[in-house]
């Protein structure tokens, strides 16, 4: 669980910075299912409740295959 919580920056693990964190993963050059691995990580990390529409506002089109 540690190395996907450590490409995070320390102002982002609090439950209520969710939409920073995806705007955050967002921007980040890695493949979509390596960002949705990271948001669920965060999420059980900081105690924070995620619903399909985070996943969605995350990976836009692509969350219906990721």
């Amino acid at each position: 669980m540690g190395a996907a919580i450590e490409v995070i920056p320390g102002y982002l693990l609090e439950p209520e910075r969710k939409d920073d964190l995806i705007i955050f993963l967002q921007r980040l050059p890695v493949p979509p299912r390596r960002k949705k691995e990271v948001f669920l990580e965060w999420a059980k990390y900081v105690g924070a409740v995620y619903t399909r529409e985070d996943i969605e506002k995350l990976l836009g089109p692509l969350a219906r295959y990721v």
